[in-house]
């Protein structure tokens, strides 16, 4: 991937989130406008988040990842099986966070494509090496930041359904999909490979 893509580690701080996305779904299906929606998540609380600052900046990534998402896919989301409702929400991150769409494509589609289903510590090494001689922004990360990027992304695949974590032995899963959704994903993004 190109060396001047806007890497971010924000990420860290917010993870999956499926249900938050869903209910934002549903509230925008009912028709709710995004000042509407804005008035759920802070004043209502609409994913039940302890402080005023965590609501809005929860609800700041949850609208972001649901406005790449378009009628079908919200629909699908909202309406369909649960593991292409987590799908869908999985592809709303990787169109949202450069850098996780990265380490989809080109460590897990790359693993899922040759049946190598191990994901282990050194595959996060590996990726995030290589992000550093190909980035300036990742090579100032500390290894801290990476570590908890690591360990944020093995949360996402897990909750995601994409990962089967026992005991730090990691077992990719390839995960099954609305045929639908595949196909339509298949028409518009490179992210399809993945399933």
């Amino acid at each position: 991937m190109s060396t001047a893509r806007n890497y971010v580690s924000t990420l860290k701080a917010h993870s999956f989130l499926f249900q938050e996305l869903k209910n934002l779904c549903i509230l925008h299906l009912k028709g709710l406008t995004e000042q509407q929606l804005k008035l759920a998540i802070i004043q209502e609380n609409l994913f039940q988040t302890g402080s005023l600052r965590r609501r809005k900046e929860l609800g700041t990534v949850v609208l972001k990842r649901m406005y790449v998402l378009d009628a079908f896919l919200i629909g699908r989301l909202v309406n369909g099986d649960i593991e292409t409702g987590k799908m869908i929400a999985l592809y709303s991150i990787m169109k949202t966070d450069a850098l996780f769409l990265d380490f989809m494509v080109e460590m897990i589609a790359d693993k899922l494509s040759i049946m190598d289903l191990d994901l282990n510590d050194q595959d996060f090494v590996i990726f995030f090496e290589r992000k550093q001689q190909q980035n300036q922004v990742v090579r100032n990360w500390s290894k801290s930041t990476l570590h908890k990027l690591a360990q944020v992304y093995i949360r996402i695949l897990v909750e995601s359904g994409l990962l089967r974590n026992k005991n730090d032995d990691r077992e990719l899963i390839r995960p099954i999909i609305d045929p639908d959704v595949k196909d339509y994903l298949a028409k518009f993004d490179i992210v399809y490979m993945i399933w």
